[in-house]
C-alpha cells in the first residue's frame, strides 16, 4: 500500500503532529465509510501501511473498534492483549508493541481513524491521550475533504486504496460466478485464503481478476 499523499502532501501535513507530539513511531490516518472501507490519506512507513491494511485483510482490530465506539483504543502492550489474536500476531511479526487508535469526528459521526503504533511497549499518559484525542478532531474535517477529492480522482490514480476496492469488488463478482454463494461469504473466503497464505486481500484479489487464481479448485 502506497500514502496517497505523495502528490499533494496534504496527508503528511495532517499526520505530523501526531509524530511531533506524541511517544509513537508511525501513524496511518484513514477515512472510512459505513460500509467501513477505507480510504488511506497518509501512511508514515512501510510498518503503518502494513498494520492498516492488516485490518482489512483480517476484517478486525482496534481500528474497527475504535470506528465503532469512537473512542480512543488503547493498546500498551501488544502481548498482553488478548482480542484480535490473528491481527496481533501480525503485529508481533512487524517489531510493533504498542498500539493506540483515536476516532475522527465530526459532529455525532466518526468519520475515520488515525492509528498509531510503537515499537516499544508502555502506556500513553493522560496527556498524550488528549493531545492525541484533540489532534484526531481537528485533522477530522481535512481528511474527510481530502478523502472526497482523491474519490473525485480516482481515474488518475492506479495503485491507491480505491483502486484496490475496486479489485476487491471485481474479484468478488467472479468468485459468485464460480461459485454458490453469495459476496459476503466471497469476501471472507479471499479473507481466510490470504491468510493462510500470507498474502493480502489485494494480492489475491488481483490473482483472481487476472485469473491466476479460480476458488472453485480452491479446498475449503
Amino acid at each position: 500500500m502506497s500514502a496517497t499523499e505523495a502528490d499533494t502532501g496534504i496527508g503528511q501535513k495532517l499526520t505530523a503532529p501526531f509524530l511531533e507530539l506524541l511517544p509513537i513511531t508511525g501513524v496511518a490516518l484513514a477515512v472510512l465509510d459505513r460500509e467501513k472501507k477505507a480510504s488511506v490519506i497518509h501512511i508514515s512507513d512501510a510498518t503503518a501501511g502494513r498494520l492498516e491494511e492488516a485490518h482489512f485483510d483480517l476484517g478486525a482490530g482496534p481500528l474497527f473498534e475504535c470506528f465503532t465506539t469512537m473512542r480512543p483504543v488503547l493498546i500498551p502492550s501488544v502481548s498482553d492483549e488478548d482480542r484480535w489474536p490473528f491481527f496481533l500476531s501480525q503485529a508481533s511479526e512487524l517489531n510493533v508493541n504498542a498500539i493506540f487508535v483515536f476516532p475522527l469526528i465530526l459532529g455525532a459521526a466518526c468519520v475515520g481513524t488515525v492509528l498509531c503504533y510503537r515499537t516499544t511497549a508502555g502506556p500513553l499518559d493522560d496527556d498524550s491521550v488528549e493531545v492525541g484525542a484533540a489532534l484526531a478532531r481537528a485533522v477530522s474535517a481535512p481528511a474527510l475533504r481530502q478523502a472526497i477529492s482523491l474519490a473525485g480522482d480516482e481515474k488518475s490514480r492506479e495503485g491507491t486504496p480505491i483502486e484496490m476496492r475496486r479489485e476487491v469488488h471485481q474479484a468478488t463478482g467472479m468468485m459468485l460466478a464460480q461459485l454458490d454463494i453469495d459476496a459476503t461469504e466471497a469476501l471472507a473466503r479471499m479473507r481466510a485464503y490470504a491468510f493462510s497464505q500470507g498474502l493480502s486481500l489485494r494480492d489475491v484479489a488481483r490473482d483472481v481478476v487476472n485469473r491466476r487464481l479460480n476458488f472453485s479448485s480452491v479446498e475449503d
